[in-house]
């Protein structure tokens, strides 16, 4: 048995990991997953580890350099469907699970034409493209399951709710006009919980609060003492699908054959859904004095929004073979609406089965992303082999949060945070292509992305490979694979610790990806 003590906030043994991934995303987490870019792009960027900074000449590549385009001498379209697979494997209360999640996408599609200016020197031709390109794919599933009697969800949640609440303050009427909600001041799933019959309180306190999962006892001094009488199975489970889409419109230009300019304004479509469960079965429901059986709190959310950004780049061949890129942009101004969802459903002896479902809640606010820059470098042997090195910087501790109304103070916790725990990042790609045939092309790739947060891990290695095939009438095809060479560790609590000497479960997830792309284009 245990005596409840006062919830403290997850004070920070995991710290930053625990802010990373719960149950209910959080802003911060969500502020810098939008923020992040992970290039898709055409077959052919991807298959050289988008390292095209200074070479262009590829619609990929106008997501890190506006001059990309600057090096056409024709007009092209390609269009690049994709497939996308996240794999993850669960530690969770010595059980293990796996489980996976794939996505068709469209990793890009565009356009670009040419016009030559008719001079023989100077501004020889100005180029005009469009083009949509993701730089993020938010497939994810993972979930686990595992036994275990020292603590619950609804202990926690009953442990949790603010001093001053008492039971009747989240009563839910046919007219109760989201009150208890938005009013109360308890969070929607006790409100839920308290209404489902899932939470109780003592006869003699009614501000003490009880889970459905707990008895109720007495010390030899008459002290109410709370425990867990029975195995109870707990599983979760997370899933998210989602994407970020940058919309290219741009504009570049060629100076006699060595100097290459480009400017693009984009345009950011973003969308993510996530869905997260936790439930709870008891193995025997006599044990329990309130009869539970089961619970389960589902908790659904969608985020959508537009970006802008323009940012501005140069391509420059000094000597033969030899060309230097580079590319700036400025901070992503980003206008995030989201929308959420609770359902809480159970059955207990005392109130028998119960299923209830929160408003749909909604809030809107802006992120601003970090400046990003790039630099290039690139060599090619004629038509025979080319070869690029890129090199990325972006701070993440300068995103900042703030209302519609531009009002950061209502962020300021999150601002804060972001401050301190998220870091500036260093990213290297490089790239190889050789044409060992005039009309086949092997290409190989690598990316290392540095780490975003402080005090949790997130570096990431993607190793890249793939082929390419065109046809002396303009047509092209190239396809590309891409796999995750590390696995990316995550470490949270299922809920907040409540009780003393039994700490809340803890989940241990590793995960991997890969993504297959299909470039289809044409030359004119």
């Amino acid at each position: 048995m245990y005596r409840k003590i006062s919830i403290i906030a997850w004070v920070l043994i995991l710290g930053a990991i625990q802010a990373h991934a719960q149950l209910t995303p959080s802003y911060t987490f969500n502020a810098l997953q939008f923020s992040s870019q992970y290039y898709d792009g055409t077959a052919r960027s991807l298959a050289m580890g988008n390292a095209m900074t200074a070479l262009g000449g590829d619609l990929g590549a106008l997501a890190y350099n506006p001059a990309a385009s600057g090096v056409y001498r024709y007009g092209e379209f390609t269009v690049t469907p994709s497939i996308y697979s996240a794999a993850t494997s669960t530690s969770f209360l010595g059980s293990n699970t796996n489980d996976s999640r794939t996505r068709f996408a469209l990793s890009n599609i565009g356009w670009i034409g040419t016009f030559e200016t008719g001079r023989t020197r100077g501004l020889l031709n100005i180029n005009v493209g469009i083009t949509a390109n993701q730089t993020n794919n938010f497939a994810f599933s993972s979930s686990g399951s595992g036994a275990q009697s020292g603590t619950s969800y609804l202990g926690s949640l009953a442990a949790s709710v603010p001093q001053g609440v008492l039971g009747y303050d989240m009563d839910m009427y046919d007219d109760y006009d989201d009150y208890p909600f938005y009013n109360s001041g308890a969070s929607w799933t006790q409100v839920l919980a308290w209404n489902g019959g899932l939470l109780d309180t003592l006869a003699a306190d009614p501000s003490f609060f009880l889970g459905a999962t707990e008895n109720l006892y007495e010390d030899e001094n008459g002290n109410p003492v709370i425990a867990s009488p029975e195995n109870l199975t707990q599983s979760f489970r997370r899933q998210k699908t989602g994407y970020v889409q940058d919309i290219v419109f741009n504009i570049s230009g060629n100076v006699d054959n060595i100097f290459f300019f480009g400017i693009n304004l984009t345009l950011q479509s973003i969308w993510a859904n996530e869905y997260t469960s936790i439930s709870e079965r008891a193995d025997d429901p006599s044990r329990f004095q309130t009869g539970f059986s089961r619970f389960t709190r589902e908790y659904q959310m969608t985020t959508s929004g537009l970006g802008v950004d323009v940012s501005a780049g140069f391509i420059v061949r000094p000597v033969a073979g030899l060309t230097i890129g580079g590319s700036i942009s400025t901070p992503d101004w980003m206008f995030l609406n989201e929308s959420w969802q609770e359902t809480v459903s159970g059955s207990t002896g005392t109130f028998g089965d119960s299923k209830i479902s929160s408003p749909v809640g909604s809030y809107s606010y802006r992120v601003r992303a970090p400046f990003k820059w790039n630099l290039g470098l690139g060599y090619t042997v004629g038509s025979f082999m080319a070869i690029g090195v890129d090199y990325e910087r972006a701070d993440y501790s300068s995103i900042r949060m703030s209302s519609t109304g531009g009002d950061r103070s209502v962020f300021s916790a999150e601002n804060d945070y972001m401050n301190d725990y998220y870091q500036a990042v260093n990213n290297i790609r490089a790239g190889l292509e050789l044409w060992p045939h005039k009309q086949v092309a092997v290409r190989l790739g690598y990316d290392w992305y540095s780490s975003s947060e402080r005090d949790f891990d997130n570096t990431r290695h993607y190793a890249s490979a793939g082929l390419g095939f065109r046809t002396a009438g303009g047509f092209f095809i190239d396809a590309a694979y891409q796999q995750l060479c590390n696995k990316v560790d995550n470490l949270f609590s299922l809920y907040e610790n409540y009780a003393e000497g039994a700490p809340a479960p803890v989940v241990k997830e590793s995960s991997r990806n890969w993504k297959v792309l299909l470039t289809l284009g044409w030359r004119f």
